[in-house]
């Protein structure tokens, strides 16, 4: 499993709006190969106001969903008067347990 993260450090008067942008999200990734969720986090310590995470079956399914048409579109959606005024940090993980799965470990079986 692959997880992409973004944390946003959005101005106090653009959270509501920001938050309405992903409530009406053009779901164009919901069903794109290899996508599992995503989720937008309202961190409660740190300097991010939001953090959007999206989860994936691997890195090669999220690398094809970013050259995609679906990709395209609903970022082309983005309030860019919000994001002009937006800091964002990007961060790659590959998945090495969860929690949800049986036996749970993710990662090579040799890894401690």
């Amino acid at each position: 499993m692959f997880v992409f993260v973004s944390h946003l450090t959005v101005p106090e008067d653009d959270h509501r709006e920001l938050e309405r942008h992903f409530r009406e999200r053009s779901r164009l990734v919901d069903d794109f190969p290899g996508f599992l969720y995503l989720q937008l986090l309202k961190p409660k310590a740190g300097e991010a106001t939001h953090t959007f995470l999206t989860a994936w079956r691997d890195r090669a399914a999220f690398q094809a969903y970013m050259k995609s048409r679906e990709h395209a579109v609903s970022h082309s959606r983005e309030p860019k008067e919000i994001m002009a005024r937006t800091a964002v940090r990007h961060e790659a993980y590959e998945v090495m347990m969860d929690s949800r799965s049986v036996p749970g470990w993710l990662g090579d079986a040799a890894d401690p």
